[in-house]
């Protein structure tokens, strides 16, 4: 199983779901800001990014995990993705696509497009992590639903 965490720019909520998913941010308690801030990827995307697929690894079942900018527009993508995977033969059933934008609060939204989109990384990113930390729970049940949901899907 693939799985794809997407966001709108691959930066702030896919980075920290994949995080999760992978145990490189704890599931069990809401982690510091230094924590979110020290991750490789948190608010490192460019504008370029968008439409790209980066691999974060592999969790303790062997599934792939990535993360994925699909700007505004992330149906319209998505099923441009399904139709690639189909026409190049692959299973689609073997592609989970999670989006977690919708997991975090207008806060993170803010701070990530203060730094993303208008440069300002001093006064962004801080707020980026404040607002993931206040949202973090939300992301934690994203997680699990979708471990629920892959490990459902296999047993089928």
């Amino acid at each position: 199983m693939n799985i794809i965490y997407h966001c709108y720019g691959s930066a702030h909520s896919s980075i920290i779901a994949a995080a999760i998913h992978l145990g490189r941010l704890p599931s069990d308690r809401v982690p510091s800001k230094e924590e979110i801030l020290a991750l490789p990827d948190f608010d490192l995307a460019r504008n370029d990014s968008l439409g790209h697929i980066f691999f974060k690894g592999r969790d303790e079942m062997g599934h792939a995990v990535y993360t994925a900018g699909m700007g505004s527009h992330h149906e319209t993508v998505k099923r441009l993705l399904v139709e690639m995977i189909r026409l190049n033969g692959y299973n689609e059933e073997s592609f989970k696509f999670v989006e977690a934008l919708s997991t975090i609060n207008n806060l993170a939204k803010l701070g990530g497009a203060l730094s993303r989109r208008y440069g300002l990384v001093m006064i962004g990113r801080p707020l980026a992590a404040m607002g993931i930390r206040q949202s973090y729970q939300q992301l934690v049940e994203l997680v699990h639903k979708t471990k629920e949901d892959v490990k459902l899907k296999e047993s089928r």
